[in-house]
């Protein structure tokens, strides 16, 4: 299925005292996604990413512009954020999974056939029978998922998904979606404000901005890929063994745990993180260096 967007425009009314005033949110946005696509939008908060999402699901009109979806009359979406309060907290994961995959028409069998197969695609056998009360914040989200996939969507679409958790989760969401969106030729969109997140998804980019929609911008892109933009928590174990392979300028220290940058301006941060996995350095957090990075992109 290919998705595209023309001349797309957003304005919301709002009362101000007397007075009713238009804001724009989006101006002239222009997108064409192909199957097998991920594009990774990046945005801060408030950019008009969730905006632009609720008008390709349908749920807000466009002020100008148009959405076409070629060889599909009626796509079956998929939607996942990092919100979890859609869910029973009281009952189990199965049952959750359950009910919503009534809701989108799919038989006994069908459902159980989805979960079965997402269950192992996910990595969430173990978790299926527990009350949703009871989960993590990453195994939330990858019920969350779970959901989003449970009647095959022909497109994707996910809103700053890995919000809230910690490296080790966002690894997981991360690896297993895109898997999953490859294996199956399923085009996304996935919203973020974190580029890291993005390049490993992502095989387009795009960044909304000032109202705008850039397409693979080279020049804000390359900065991101830039590792010194980064700053990097490693266990004090391995301060050592990280000394020996890079040039670092140790930041800060806390629970034991120190915090480095790099001070190559060349290196880019895949190099980075090969060279750290490869000398099995773990890589507890890694976080924008905000002293220059926000206010050059965003």
């Amino acid at each position: 299925m290919k998705l595209e967007l023309k001349n797309l425009y957003k304005e919301f009314k709002v009362r101000n005292f007397f007075q009713i005033e238009k804001k724009s949110v989006l101006e002239d946005i222009n997108l064409t996604l192909d199957d097998g696509d991920i594009l990774g939008l990046l945005g801060r908060n408030g950019a008009g990413k969730t905006t632009l999402l609720k008008i390709i699901l349908g749920l807000i009109h466009p002020s100008q512009g148009s959405v076409v979806f070629t060889d599909k009359k009626d796509p079956q979406f998929g939607f996942t954020s990092a919100n979890p309060r859609s869910f029973y907290w009281r009952i189990s994961c199965r049952e959750n999974l359950t009910f919503f995959g009534k809701m989108l028409g799919l038989t006994n069998k069908e459902i159980d056939e989805s979960i079965n197969q997402l269950s192992d695609i996910l990595g969430i056998s173990d978790i299926l029978d527990k009350s949703f009360m009871l989960l993590s914040s990453g195994q939330m989200q990858c019920i969350n998922i779970a959901r989003s996939l449970l009647k095959k969507p022909d497109l994707l679409l996910l809103d700053e998904p890995t919000t809230s958790l910690d490296f080790e989760s966002s690894k997981k969401i991360i690896n297993t979606t895109r898997e999953y969106l490859m294996e199956n030729k399923i085009p996304a969109i996935w919203c973020s404000h974190d580029y890291l997140e993005l390049n490993r998804v992502s095989n387009k980019f795009g960044l909304l901005k000032d109202k705008k929609f850039i397409f693979n911008d080279s020049e804000i892109f390359k900065f991101h890929q830039k590792a010194i933009n980064y700053e990097f928590e490693i266990l004090n174990t391995d301060l050592e063994k990280i000394k020996f392979k890079l040039d670092v300028v140790i930041t800060k220290s806390y629970n034991s745990n120190y915090f480095f940058t790099v001070s190559d301006k060349d290196l880019d941060l895949d190099e980075i993180l090969k060279l750290l996995t490869k000398n099995d350095i773990k890589i507890v957090s890694l976080e924008k260096n905000f002293n220059h990075f926000e206010d050059f992109i965003l």
